[in-house]
C-alpha cells in the first residue's frame, strides 16, 4: 500500500475528484492532517454544502421507496450510470408519486391493524353469548322491536372494581333495573361485557361510555350499533378478509413502486457518486492557488491512477509518494485471496482484520476449516444434502447479499469433504448404507468398538499440526515486527512441543528409546526459554502459556466427539424404522435424520470456528487492521 499526495491547481479540486472516484483505487484521508503537507482546509462552500444537503435528503426518500420495493440502493446503476442527476426532476418525480405511495400504505397499516385489533374481541364476545343465550337467538330487527339495544365492550383491566363503577354509574345516569350488564374473564388483562338497555336510553349510555372515566376498549365504530351476534359474525366474516385484502393492496403497492423502481436504481447511484465527490472535498488542503488530496492506493494500482489523472489533466496535477514509516498502523488493508479462499475472508474479518503487514490467516482457513467440517460430520447423504442446500442458498440469497454468498460457498466446500470422509469412513444415513448396500469404510467405520482409538489420535494429530503452525507463524509474525522476545518464547513453547511429541512417540513404540535423551534435552531448552523470557514474572506466565497451549491442542478432540454423537444419533433413527411399528418407525427416523443434518450443518461449523478463532489464530494473528475503502466504490455493485 502507498501513501501519495495529489497536487494541482485549486480550480482543478473538482476535476481532479472526478477522475479519482472513477478509478476507484484510492482512498482518501485528510489532506490537512497529513504532516508532510503545507496545506490549510478548504474553506466552507455555502452552495456545495446546499447543494450536500439536498442531495443527502433526495437520497434518504429513494433508500426507503427502494427498501419498499425489495430492490437494493446500490446495484447495476452504478455501473451503468454517468453524468450528473437532474435532482430537481427526481424530487418532482418523487413528489408525484409520494401521495400513492402513502395512500397504500396507510390502507396496508389500517389493514395490519385490523387483523391485530379484532381477534382481542373475539373470545371475549363468544364468552358473553353463553351467558346469555336468549340474547344470541335474536336478530337486529328482532331487538329493535323489543325496544332493546345492546352494545359489547371489551374492558382493558385486571380489576374487576371498574366492572362495579360502571354499573353504578349506570344506575345514576339511566336508573336501577333499567339496563342488564353481564361479563365473562376469557384471558389476562380482558373482560367482556353485555350491556343491555332500553333504546330511549341510547343517547345516555352512549354518552357514558364516551366519559373518559370509564376505561375501556369499545368496539371498532363499524360494530359498536350492532347486536352482540351480529357483531360477533361481522367481526369473524372480516378476519376471514382481511389476508386477501391486505395481499391485494401489497401487491397494488409493489406496481406502482415497480414502474419507478428502474429509474430510482440509476437515479440513487448517480446521486450517491455525486455526493461522495461533493462530500470529498472536505478531506482536500489547499493554499493560495494549488490544492493538495492525500490517500491510500495498492502499490499495482498507482500507475493506473498516474495514467487516469493524466489522461484527463495533463502535467497540471502531480502525483507524489508520501514516505509512510514501517508497520505504520494508520495504513489501510487491502486482502488478496485466491478465488478458492475468497467466501473464507468473511469469517477471518467477523473476528478481527489482519493489521497491515502482518499475516493473513485466509488461505489457512480456507485449507483447514473444510477438513475439519467434514471430519466431524462424515457423512455421505449428509454431505450430499447439505452441499444441495448450500449451493440453493448461495443461488437464492447471493445476489442481495455478499456474506450469504460466501456462507453458501463456505458450506459447500465443507460438504464436499463431508462426502469424501463419509467414504472414509462407510457412512451413509449412518449405517444404512453399511446394512442395505454393505458399503465399507476406506479407512475405519465410526460406529465400530474400535473406532474410537483411530478417531481420537486422528483429532489429536490435526490439532498438533495446526497448533504448531500457529506457534511457528507466531514466531516468524513476532520476528518481523521486531519483537525478538515475543518470538523466542514461541520458538522455546515449539521446542517443549516436540519434546512432549518424542516422549508420546516413545511411549506408543512408534520410536525407539534412544530419542528419550534427545526429547529431553529440547523440552529444557525450550522451557528456559518459555520461564526465562520475561523477567520474574516469566515463570509464572511462561507455565500458564505452555500448559494453555497444551490444552489447545486437547481441544481436537472435539472432532471426534462431535463427529461420534452424529454418527449414533443416525444409527438411533436408522434402529427406530427397524424395530418400531411400521409407519411409526419410518416417520420417527426422518426426524431424527433431519434433525442431525440440521446439526450437522450448525455445530461442526461453530466448532471449527472455534478452533481457529481461540486455538489457532491466538498464536499469531495480528489485529486492529483498517478495510480499504476505495474513493467511488461505494454502493456499486459487485463491491
Amino acid at each position: 500500500m502507498r501513501k501519495i499526495a495529489v497536487v494541482g491547481p485549486r480550480q482543478m479540486l473538482a476535476p481532479a475528484l472526478e477522475r479519482l472516484h472513477g478509478a476507484r483505487s484510492v482512498e482518501l484521508i485528510c489532506a490537512a492532517s497529513v504532516r508532510e503537507i503545507p496545506a490549510e482546509p478548504l474553506p466552507p462552500d455555502p452552495v456545495r454544502d446546499g447543494r450536500i444537503a439536498a442531495l443527502r435528503s433526495l437520497t434518504v426518500r429513494l433508500d426507503g421507496l427502494l427498501e419498499l420495493s425489495g430492490e437494493a440502493p446500490a446495484g447495476e446503476g452504478a455501473e451503468r450510470h454517468t453524468g450528473v442527476v437532474d435532482a430537481a426532476a427526481v424530487a418532482r418525480d418523487l413528489d408525484a408519486v409520494a401521495a400513492d405511495v402513502r395512500e397504500r400504505l396507510g390502507a396496508i397499516e389500517a389493514l395490519e391493524e385490523e387483523q391485530a385489533l379484532l381477534p382481542r374481541y373475539v373470545r371475549p364476545m363468544r364468552a358473553i353469548l353463553g351467558l346469555v343465550p336468549e340474547l344470541a337467538r335474536l336478530n337486529d330487527a328482532q331487538l329493535r322491536g323489543l325496544g332493546l339495544e345492546t352494545i359489547a365492550l371489551v374492558l382493558a383491566t385486571e380489576d374487576d372494581a371498574l366492572l362495579d363503577a360502571l354499573r353504578s354509574e349506570l344506575v345514576h345516569r339511566i336508573g336501577d333495573g333499567r339496563f342488564e350488564l353481564v361479563s365473562a374473564r376469557e384471558q389476562a388483562g380482558v373482560l367482556g361485557c353485555l350491556l343491555v338497555f332500553s333504546r330511549e336510553r341510547s343517547d345516555a349510555v352512549h354518552a357514558l361510555l364516551r366519559d373518559e372515566q370509564v376505561r375501556h376498549l369499545p368496539l371498532p365504530q363499524r360494530y359498536e350499533h350492532l347486536s352482540l351476534r351480529s357483531a360477533l359474525r361481522a367481526i369473524e366474516q372480516r378476519l376471514t378478509e382481511l389476508p386477501d385484502q391486505e395481499a391485494r393492496a401489497r401487491a397494488d403497492l409493489a406496481r406502482l413502486l415497480a414502474e419507478h423502481c428502474g429509474d430510482w436504481v440509476v437515479a440513487r447511484a448517480g446521486l450517491g457518486a455525486e455526493l461522495e465527490r461533493l462530500e470529498a472535498h472536505a478531506l482536500a488542503a489547499v493554499t493560495a492557488r494549488a490544492f493538495v488530496l492525500a490517500g491510500w492506493v495498492p502499490e499495482p494500482a498507482l500507475p493506473g491512477v498516474r495514467a487516469a489523472l493524466a489522461d484527463a489533466l495533463g502535467d497540471a496535477v502531480a502525483v507524489e509518494e508520501l514516505r509512510v514509516p514501517a508497520r505504520d498502523a494508520e495504513t489501510p488493508v487491502l486482502l488478496h485471496q485466491p478465488a478458492p479462499a475468497r467466501p473464507f475472508e468473511s469469517l477471518v474479518r467477523f473476528l478481527d482484520t489482519p493489521r497491515s503487514g502482518t499475516l493473513d490467516p485466509t488461505v489457512l482457513m480456507a485449507i483447514f476449516m473444510p477438513v475439519m467440517f467434514g471430519a466431524m460430520v462424515g457423512d455421505v447423504v449428509y454431505g450430499a444434502i447439505l452441499l444441495g442446500l448450500a449451493l440453493w442458498g448461495r443461488r437464492r440469497f447471493g445476489a442481495g447479499s455478499p456474506l450469504a454468498r460466501d456462507l453458501g460457498s463456505v458450506l459447500a466446500v465443507g460438504s464436499a469433504w463431508a462426502i469424501g470422509f463419509g467414504f472414509l469412513y462407510g457412512e451413509a444415513l449412518g449405517n444404512a448404507a453399511r446394512r442395505a448396500f454393505g458399503l465399507d469404510a476406506l479407512w475405519f467405520y465410526r460406529g465400530s468398538p474400535d473406532a474410537l482409538e483411530p478417531l481420537l489420535l486422528f483429532a489429536l494429530a490435526l490439532g498438533a499440526a495446526h497448533v504448531v503452525l500457529g506457534v511457528v507463524l507466531g514466531a516468524w509474525q513476532g520476528w518481523r515486527d521486531g519483537r525478538p522476545r515475543d518470538s523466542l518464547e514461541k520458538v522455546g513453547t515449539l521446542l517443549v512441543l516436540i519434546g512432549l511429541f518424542t516422549v508420546a512417540g516413545v511411549v506408543s513404540d512408534v520410536l525407539g528409546t534412544g530419542a528419550l535423551p534427545v526429547a529431553a534435552i529440547v523440552a529444557i531448552v525450550g522451557l528456559v526459554l518459555v520461564l526465562t523470557l520475561h523477567g520474574a514474572l516469566g515463570a509464572v506466565t511462561g507455565a500458564l502459556e505452555l500448559v494453555g497451549t497444551v490444552g489447545n491442542i486437547l481441544s481436537y478432540l472435539r472432532l471426534a466427539a462431535v463427529g461420534l454423537a452424529s454418527v449414533y444419533l443416525a444409527i438411533v433413527a436408522n434402529e427406530f424404522a427397524v424395530v418400531a411399528p411400521a409407519g411409526i418407525g419410518v416417520v420417527v427416523a426422518v426426524l431424527l435424520h433431519a434433525l442431525n443434518v440440521a446439526l450437522a450443518g450448525f455445530s461442526p461449523t461453530v466448532q471449527a470456528l472455534r478452533l481457529h478463532y481461540v486455538e489457532f489464530f491466538q498464536k499469531f494473528l495480528t489485529g486492529g487492521g483498517r478495510p480499504f475503502r476505495p474513493f467511488g466504490a461505494e454502493g456499486v455493485a459487485g463491491r
